[in-house]
């Protein structure tokens, strides 16, 4: 069996060496027990430090030009490790075995669990990976009054300095493309879209986690530490807003390894019951109040890196422009890290993006990345939002 294995292994080695041409291979992962297509599983291509994400429809797409060992991960499964010259067919079905579902025990502390978190938050920060690069496919959905208007995504190398507490970014875009412009009528389109350099400066600051490590949060919040029913080495740590406190407070989930003291995942999201003590706030340009606010994030450690994986942030708010013209907003904004590297691209400090979002640069397109590249492929729903918002677009009579 040993001497059929490298005998396989050499063969598809030279298939792939020929002229340096690349492989396509697409994956639809499944669950074992239920045969239900599994979304969000990371997979891990360990020879060139490339991470993919599964599509709600449990599809993955990659390419290798050398053979690779590949490792598929899930939350809610058991790991999988499989050798690409396993993947005997396109698209392969890849199935993940389920943990047991054990119950998740409360833990009991001789420490607050906010002292906890600030150990979390101060060991974390030591630990990520600065100077990094990483590789980052970025996609953005605007909707308008529930319709959806605008779609940008795009390729953008994060070039990170710094130090824990105070990093620094530089943005390169390497391909980008925004099809319909969001309510270009009702505000400027500067004031759209999330902040590429903010949001990961807060991910990697640990910012949306400050509201509860101040001194004062104890008053607002419940604290609570609980096994974590699949890793055993993990925790999980739930913050949620006193019903009796009446104000916009999230309520938080932070899962972490308690041996190393780091963070592997952190998100909120604000109960409805909170909602409704929304403030109005000035959005520069407008005035709003949010009515959606929740964000997940992923950091990945593995070998010697320690570096945002993944994320996913939402905000809705009604807003109201200059005019008194009102409307309900929402986007949603992904972000999947798909390579990562210590070695910075030397690179003109003229070609750094200095706007915000990509909807603020025109279109660069070479190849279809959001195919090929993206680490998180398009769903048949959301390529046909896509398709109908470039198709209620007006045409170009020249």
């Amino acid at each position: 069996m040993n001497r059929l294995f490298y005998l396989l292994f050499f063969t598809f080695s030279f298939l792939f060496s020929q002229k340096g041409e690349k492989k396509d291979f697409v994956l639809i992962i499944k669950d074992k027990d239920t045969d239900k297509v599994i979304s969000n599983a990371s997979v891990s291509i360990n020879k060139y430090n490339q991470d993919y994400f599964s599509n709600e429809e449990g599809i993955v797409k990659f390419e290798l030009a050398k053979p690779s060992k590949i490792t598929i991960t899930h939350p809610d499964y058991k790991v999988l490790i499989l050798q690409s010259i396993q993947i005997k067919e396109n698209p392969m079905v890849v199935y993940l075995q389920p943990f047991s579902q054990e119950i998740e025990e409360l833990i009991i502390t001789n420490k607050h669990p906010q002292t906890i978190l600030k150990k979390l938050v101060e060991v974390s920060e030591e630990n990520l990976t600065l100077p990094v690069r990483l590789k980052i496919y970025s996609r953005e959905f605007y909707k308008s009054n529930g319709n959806f208007t605008s779609y940008n995504d795009g390729l953008v190398n994060f070039c990170l300095n710094g130090k824990p507490n105070n990093v620094q970014i530089d943005l390169l875009i390497e391909q980008n493309r925004t099809i319909g412009l969001p309510d270009n009528d009702f505000f400027d389109r500067t004031t759209l879209g999330y902040n590429l350099n903010d949001i990961v400066k807060n991910y990697y600051e640990f910012n949306y986690l400050k509201k509860v490590l101040d001194a004062k949060a104890k008053k607002k919040f419940d604290y609570e530490i609980k096994t974590h029913k699949q890793n055993p080495d993990w925790y999980i740590m739930v913050i949620r807003p006193k019903p009796e406190v009446e104000e916009f407070l999230p309520e938080y989930k932070i899962v972490y390894d308690f041996k190393k003291n780091i963070i592997f995942e952190m998100g909120y999201e604000v109960p409805l019951e909170k909602i409704y003590f929304a403030d109005v706030t000035n959005f520069k340009v407008i005035k709003g109040s949010i009515f959606k606010s929740n964000f997940t994030a992923t950091y990945k450690q593995d070998n010697g890196y320690y570096f945002l994986l993944s994320s996913k942030e939402e905000i809705g708010f009604k807003a109201e422009n200059k005019k008194g013209l009102k409307k309900d907003i929402e986007i949603t904004n992904y972000l999947i890290t798909t390579e990562h590297s210590k070695k910075l691209v030397p690179y003109d400090p003229i070609d750094v993006f200095k706007d915000k979002s990509l909807i603020n640069k025109k279109d660069k397109i070479i190849t279809e990345y959001w195919e090929e590249n993206s680490g998180l492929v398009l769903t048949t729903e959301e390529k046909k939002i896509i398709q109908e918002i470039n198709q209620s677009q007006p045409k170009n009579m020249d």
